[in-house]
């Protein structure tokens, strides 16, 4: 049997008509040598070419060599069932591709008709009345396979009649017999009739039951019509009633009655149609001339119906429907503009189907998803136009009962997935037409052009969704998979379709199918990245599950190629010069190139950078960005290494045979004991704690081959002791070309403590469990970023962890103020602190603690704990902080001129803030925020007894001007007058004030208001006391305390109860201060948590007595000396 090396899609001519009973020009069979638009030219070594048009050249040699096409599709006749997976494994399924199965009809009989799809080397008949399907035993001698673009190879015969028509007659053609075998339908009823070749005449096509022959030759052809006869032999009738000179005879449509002949004759050598009757092998001319001015230029062909005879006028845009019984009649004449120079055509009882060409004009672009089938029927004043189904393909069929065989789609999709199907289109009772899904087609798999996997999300790129081949050759797709443990198969959590795959993105040469032509990357974070720039020069990530672009890095360089990625960081070479960057990705903003040198090797695991040196085997890392030194090795036998790969604890390096070019040693090092070993060279990727080797060919030891790193490197130093074992044979791969790279297009390695995945010939990804246990989470690169109202943090993981969680704690008390939590983290974990409680209030200013902790996911190992501490300045104001809110409490002085100074508390002394003005019979009491502004007020009591909440903005010190609200009068009477912190545990500042006359204590509330409550005794007769000073909370419960001493120089502790008293008194220490002239509950004054003291002695020493948190007090520091000259310390 004839077979086409290579066709356009459906077969036909550009713009013309496909191969059946559809009218127009004659089917036009492509060459095999000749150029295809669509494709690429393919590179050798590194590129840089624009995708181009596919030359001659390129094409006979993608023939020539046999280049391995797609795999055969799951069939319409039920096929056997794939292999089941291994233990541990998941098999993903394919996608499917863009561009629609490849599907022909051969033959529209009268019961069913004859068919054939892509990847089926089986003819296969289907039934109208039950839908069912049957493969002939008579097969292709090949399946039909894509080539590239909307090329396809091995595509059977499209002459009109070659496998029969008209009828339920199937016509077998053998070429090495030199006969046709006639059955019936699917060959199952009726016995078969040979009709052998008259001696020198070829086949031609067979229509009902004659097989229509031709002389060989090219002069004084003959033609003649064969049949069968019931008692054996076959009556032989010539064709005759040709006009004399009739030239270039060509069958061009037939059923099983006639055929329509079309010839040239005359000087002019004009066209000419006609019949034959196949009962008498006479000829009858059709009327191809519109009317006596015609010079044989407006009819562009017939078609023949059931009952009707359509003449062509496409140039026109008419259509002329003549009755096929009496041709003399006035035919119907269609309006049929709105279709291009070369539509397709079929006949519906009084409806004529037109179709567009899927090339469009003028750009000569294919669209191979189909285009809308169109209905022309008579209309009261014209034509009328209906749309029957968008798309269809442009073969058009005519079947022996007047309808209309032709595949295609339910609905259009721009992109996504067809539900490709043959339909029979009929006529209808209202004078339209319907539609009948007959069979489905079954889809072909998108080709797998480049994988990558990071962290359990798989990326891939095919040639799904969408083909535009200058626009796009598919999409990129998404896969979150479940990280299960102890060895069980994981899930699949969710898939997305993602951005568009570029003709640009890969190289993917003349041929869409091999090799896998798109080496990709993943960053671990949900990201992933492609080899090749963007058309602009970019390097470019997507973030899985979006169509957008994701972060660039722009190196200002004319051919950047991405060769390694992890976390923020990549690794970016000239493809053809010696240029490197070391560039930082950042989101939402455009990334950075942090450093560029001449090429070493080089390799990226989180922030450490690992370069080899130009010469010699010194390899060293380096911290990223700031690029300190770390560490270093030396290759095995100090070998300059030309490729490095980096995961956690392994470096792995490649050294190459100068100058040959290839590989020719391996090693890895082994960062924890400081071992080198050999390893094997080649195509090879290091996952965590494991090295994967694709061995090429069809041998024993061809495939993955798995090399188990994870229990140390052998004292030998070689990799042969190592423990290594076949991952997966080379039958489960899928096609690869020698010399072509596979790893990181056919299969990879996720080693962000993950499995291996390869793509396999019918396009399925595998999840290949390594059978190594991952090694502990960690985290292999962090920012941290601290701010006055918070903190937030990001940690790039080693694996996926199951859950996190954040606690933050007061420093002072250890009380924990917020916990944050999240569920699983692939690759990144970020969290962030708003400076908030449990509540949602503004937390002190301060110094606070944070402890992340997160599980592994797969369960291996130890959790991830990491801690810090962060400070505070913008949150609730700290108990006397006046000026900085740096969360440490400030001493206030007055000076004899009545100046106010906010002396900044350091642990010693720090910058000063001064406002003067203030009357020196002023006193003075530091207040936490009465206003609730967030910044500590003062209030001052006048010389006549007023008492005023002075509200100075942060950072300043109060001045006479500054704004105040009036808490009354008659303040005098209280010689004590001081505020230890909230009393009461509305988390508002109390007042506490000794009446002189009696020695009672009363609390004074702070309100909401910003004033203050009636007072409340909490004391009765304190007139022992000669101190009693708000200290703050000294012992950690977040309580305002008290402490006083007595004239014994004892000095005790009256500890609040949050509820506006005071515990009974704790003695904390005896023959204490008594020199001191002024005592100050100074809050944290050291930064370190805790409340202090600060004092002033006769002599104008000023002394530091440090909290504990616990209530006690140590020895004293002094901090400064000439104090006496202050009116007052505060």
């Amino acid at each position: 049997m004839l077979l086409l090396s290579v066709a356009r899609a459906h077969g036909g001519r550009p713009g013309g008509q496909a191969r059946g009973r559809s009218a127009g020009v004659r089917p036009f069979l492509p060459c095999p040598l000749l150029a295809f638009p669509g494709g690429t030219v393919a590179r050798t070594g590194r590129r840089r070419h624009r995708p181009v048009r596919t030359t001659t050249a390129a094409v006979a040699a993608a023939l020539s060599l046999g280049l391995a096409l797609s795999s055969v599709p799951a069939s319409a006749v039920p096929a056997a069932p794939s292999a089941v997976a291994a233990a541990g494994e998941l098999v993903l399924p394919a996608a499917q591709r863009a561009i629609p199965t490849y599907t022909r009809i051969l033959n529209a009989g009268a019961s069913g008709f004859l068919w054939v799809q892509e990847g089926d080397d089986r003819l296969l008949w289907t039934s109208y009345a039950t839908g069912a399907t049957t493969g002939l035993e008579e097969r292709l001698p090949q399946a039909i396979r894509y080539l590239y673009g909307y090329y396809f190879s091995y595509l059977p015969p499209s002459d009109p009649g070659w496998y029969g028509d008209g009828s339920d007659t199937v016509a077998l053609y053998s070429d090495a017999d030199d006969q046709v075998t006639l059955i019936q339908g699917d060959g199952s009823s009726g016995s078969a009739a040979v009709v052998p070749m008259s001696a020198g005449h070829s086949y031609l096509g067979t229509f009902g039951s004659t097989v229509l022959t031709r002389s060989r030759g090219f002069d004084d052809l003959t033609y003649h019509l064969l049949r069968p006869r019931d008692e054996g032999g076959v009556t032989d009738t010539p064709m005759t009633g040709l006009p004399e000179g009739a030239g270039g005879i060509d069958v061009q449509d037939g059923d099983a009655t006639s055929v329509l002949v079309h010839y040239k004759s005359g000087a002019d050598r004009s066209d000419h149609w006609g019949t034959v009757d196949l009962a008498t092998g006479v000829y009858s001319a059709l009327p191809d001339r519109v009317d006596a001015s015609d010079e044989g230029r407006e009819v562009t062909g017939f078609l023949l119906g059931a009952d009707s005879v359509v003449r062509l006028r496409a140039g026109s845009g008419k259509a002329d429907v003549f009755d096929r019984a009496d041709l003399s009649a006035p035919p119907r004449t269609l309006d049929t503009g709105s279709l291009s120079s070369y539509p397709s055509f079929g006949i519906v009882g009084d409806a004529l189907l037109g179709i567009e060409s899927q090339l469009t004009e003028p750009e000569h672009e294919y669209v191979p998803r189909g285009r809308p089938l169109w209905a022309f029927t008579p209309g009261s004043t014209g034509t009328d136009t209906t749309k029957v189904m968008d798309p269809a393909t442009s073969q058009l069929v005519q079947t022996p009962d007047g309808s209309v065989l032709v595949a295609g789609a339910e609905r259009y999709l721009e992109r996504g997935d067809l539900d490709w199907n043959v339909y029979r289109i009929t006529p209808a009772a209202d004078g339209t037409v319907a539609r009948t899904r007959m069979t489905a087609v079954q889809p072909v798999p998108a080709q797998i052009h480049g994988l990558a996997l990071g962290s359990g999300i798989l990326s891939t790129a095919d040639n799904s969704t969408l083909y535009e081949p200058d626009r796009a050759i598919g999409a990129y797709r998404s896969t979150w998979l479940t990280t299960p443990a102890g060895g069980a198969a994981p899930s699949v959590t969710r898939s997305t379709v993602d951005g568009l795959v570029d003709a640009w993105d890969g190289n993917c040469g003349v041929n869409d199918n091999t090799p896998r032509c798109i080496p990709m990357f993943a960053d671990g974070t949900g990201h992933h990245g492609r080899e090749r720039d963007t058309v602009t020069g970019l390097t470019m990530l997507y973030a899985n599950g979006s169509p957008n672009w994701g972060p660039t890095i722009d190196t200002n360089d004319d051919s950047p190629e991405l060769t390694d990625l992890s976390g923020r960081y990549a690794i970016v070479e000239n493809a053809y010069a010696s240029n490197q960057y070391i560039g930082e990705f950042s989101a939402g903003a455009a990334g950075k190139v942090l450093q560029k040198r001449k090429r070493v090797a080089a390799a990226v695991w989180g922030n450490t950078l690992w370069s080899g040196a130009a010469t010699g085997g010194k390899v060293t890392a380096t911290r990223l960005p700031s690029g300190t030194a770390m560490e270093s090795f030396t290759t095995t036998n100090g070998c300059t290494p030309y490729e490095l790969q980096a995961v956690g604890r392994w470096v792995y390096w490649q050294c190459l045979d100068e100058p040959e070019g290839n590989f020719k040693e391996a090693g890895v090092y082994d960062r924890t004991t400081k071992r080198t070993s050999t390893a094997p060279v080649g195509e090879v990727l290091l996952g965590d704690g494991y090295l994967v080797q694709y061995i090429y060919g069809t041998y024993s030891e061809s495939g993955l081959t798995l090399v188990d790193l994870h229990g140390g490197l052998p004292s030998s130093g070689s990799y042969d002791d190592l423990p290594s074992r076949k991952l997966v044979d080379w039958r489960e791969l899928g096609r690869y070309e020698d010399g072509i790279r596979s790893r990181r297009t056919s299969w990879t390695v996720d080693r962000f403590g993950g499995p291996v995945a390869h793509a396999d010939d019918e396009q399925r990804v595998h999840i290949v469990p390594t059978g190594v246990p991952a090694s502990a989470l960690t985290a292999i690169d962090s920012t941290l970023t601290a701010n006055s109202a918070g903190w937030s943090g990001s940690w790039w993981l080693s694996k996926p962890a199951a859950g996190w969680q954040v606690t933050v704690r007061d420093k002072a008390s250890g009380a924990t103020v917020r916990t944050l939590a999240g569920a699983s983290a692939r690759g990144l974990l970020k969290a962030a602190w708003d400076g908030k409680d449990t509540a949602g209030r503004l937390v002190t200013n301060g110094t606070y603690t944070w402890t992340l902790t997160a599980k592994p996911a797969d369960g291996q190992g130890a959790a991830l704990t990491l801690s810090g501490t962060t400070k505070v300045t913008s949150g609730s104001a700290a108990p006397r902080d006046y000026a900085g809110g740096d969360g440490v409490g400030d001493l206030l002085t007055l000076s004899s001129n009545g100046t106010l100074t906010v002396q900044r508390g350091t642990g010693t002394l720090g910058a000063k803030v001064t406002g003067a003005g203030w009357p020196v019979t002023s006193r003075f009491v530091p207040y936490g925020d009465l206003s609730g502004d967030r910044c500590n007020d003062v209030l001052v009591r006048s010389g006549d007894g007023t008492l005023r909440a002075y509200r100075p903005a942060c950072g300043k010190v109060a001045t006479p001007s500054t704004p105040y609200t009036a808490l009354g009068t008659g303040w005098n009477r209280y010689d004590v007058l001081t505020s230890p912190g909230d009393v009461d545990g509305d988390r508002r500042p109390d007042l506490i004030a000794r009446q002189a006359s009696t020695g009672d204590v009363f609390l004074f509330k702070g309100t909401s208001t910003g004033k203050l409550s009636a007072r409340t005794k909490v004391g009765s007769r304190w007139t022992g006391y000669k101190k009693i000073v708000g200290a703050g909370d000294l012992n950690g419960d977040g309580r305002g305390d008290l402490v006083a001493q007595d004239r014994s120089n004892v000095l005790w502790r009256f500890d609040g109860t949050g509820t506006g008293s005071f515990k009974a008194r704790v003695k904390i220490a005896v023959s204490w201060g008594a020199s001191y002239n002024s005592v100050v509950g100074v809050g944290d004054f050291t930064g370190d948590g805790r409340a202090d003291l600060v004092s002033r002695d006769t002599a104008g020493n000023l002394w530091r007595t440090n909290g504990n948190g616990k209530g006690v007090f140590g020895a004293r520091t002094r901090i400064a000396t000439g104090w006496q000259g202050y009116k007052a310390v505060m």
